[in-house]
């Protein structure tokens, strides 16, 4: 009987520890908002957001059936430059589907402080997909970039992968490798900074807007359903993991991906998705396997990914780790914009306020696509404008100093 009563006892401080409550009104959480210039854009963009060595933020729009633009943020005047107009540089000038219209990868900033952006293209159409190859005029691929804030200097590193976008977008500054992906195939590549070679390891399956990179330099994204793919530079080679999940509920897809402060775990969310996640990357086995997989990995759902009034999981397009080393994301429930941090070490889930646009209570940040953090822990997220600007313009927002380190 006092063994039945221990164990009970253990249970609920495990449910309540692992999904603590949420109690009482959640208060809103104020942050200041930056318009990027309508001249670069028509009301979106996606995951290109990255602070440079300079400390400026840089930016990627997406600018559909013309050019998109990468831009530069200076925190300090709050002022906005155009840097790149890929149509431009590159002097393709194609429309609609087969135009240099997004900057869609994760922005890359190199050991020498160089900001790498690369290019996706169009307007998509799903269903006769012409960039394919079945018109053979058609969307061209998509450029990498670099551009070095010392020098001005912006150099066109040419098509990763002929008639497809470039998306994804990892660092390995140790062995001067760029990792992405390419939309709609699914191709894995690494470009070699030293010597600019294009390296096509084949598909992964998925698409994963985030591909992140731990401490060994292995590269990891979302590929087949229940499956995470992983990079292995020291033997040079793709695999295929099973998700074996621990923990209640069902296991979804992620979307966003982080990889953790000490590079050593991933955190994670799926778009509608009611769980966090946190992936072990010591849990990898090539023992623990499928017929068509080469390995495993384990996935615990560490807490709900809303808050508990809310009472059902939202729109979770982007992520990011703080300086504090938190996992922090938006989560969009009814309309209604909620702020959310998973601290790692507590293993706690907690929702930090409903996002308000401070001085524009008119204005209802819905759709974030990109996020960042500065050195001192200030948080910039990208929000697009929801049609036409209808609820607020396409912008930044930052949440001044919301994960600085104790």
């Amino acid at each position: 009987m006092k063994t039945r009563l221990l164990n009970a006892n253990l249970c609920f401080f495990l449910v309540f520890f692992i999904f603590p409550v949420f109690a009482g009104e959640i208060r809103p959480i104020v942050c200041e908002i930056f318009p990027i210039p309508e001249a670069y854009h028509n009301g979106s963009g996606y995951t290109a957001i990255e602070v440079g060595f300079d400390g400026n933020i840089y930016v990627g729009t997406a600018n559909y059936g013309s050019s998109a633009h990468l831009v530069r943020f200076n925190p300090v005047t709050s002022q906005w430059e155009d840097i790149i107009d890929a149509h431009r540089i590159t002097r393709e000038y194609g429309k609609g589907l087969d135009s240099q219209s997004k900057f869609h990868a994760k922005i890359l900033v190199d050991d020498n402080g160089l900001i790498w952006a690369a290019t996706k293209q169009g307007n998509e159409n799903f269903t006769e997909r012409p960039e394919l190859g079945e018109n053979p005029t058609g969307y061209p691929g998509g450029h990498l970039f670099s551009f070095n804030p010392k020098t001005d200097l912006i150099t066109d590193h040419g098509i990763l992968r002929r008639q497809e976008g470039i998306m994804g977008g990892s660092i390995d500054r140790k062995r001067g490798k760029l990792y992405y992906w390419s939309d709609p195939k699914q191709h894995f590549l690494i470009f070699d900074i030293k010597t600019g070679r294009v390296r096509d390891l084949g598909t992964t399956g998925g698409y994963p807007r985030y591909t992140v990179i731990d401490k060994y330099g292995r590269v990891f994204g979302t590929g087949r359903p229940g499956i995470i793919w992983m990079y292995d530079p020291d033997v040079d080679r793709l695999y295929d993991l099973v998700v074996r999940l621990k923990g209640p509920g069902q296991y979804k897809d992620p979307y966003a991906m982080i990889i953790s402060k000490d590079g050593t775990k991933i955190f994670a969310v799926a778009i509608e998705g009611e769980y966090v996640m946190e992936f072990d990357l010591f849990s990898i086995s090539f023992e623990d396997k499928n017929s068509d997989t080469d390995g495993s990995i384990v996935c615990l759902h560490v807490g709900r990914s809303y808050p508990e009034q809310a009472k059902k999981p939202g729109d979770q397009h982007a992520a990011v780790c703080g300086k504090d080393g938190c996992f922090y994301f938006p989560n969009v429930i009814d309309k209604t914009p909620y702020l959310m941090k998973y601290d790692p070490v507590k293993k706690e889930v907690e929702c930090l306020g409903i996002i308000k646009i401070k001085d524009h209570p008119e204005f209802n940040p819905l759709y974030a696509q990109g996020a960042c953090v500065t050195e001192d822990g200030t948080i910039y997220m990208k929000f697009i404008s929801a049609g036409g600007g209808k609820q607020m313009p396409y912008s930044i927002v930052r949440f001044n100093r919301l994960s600085a380190s104790e």
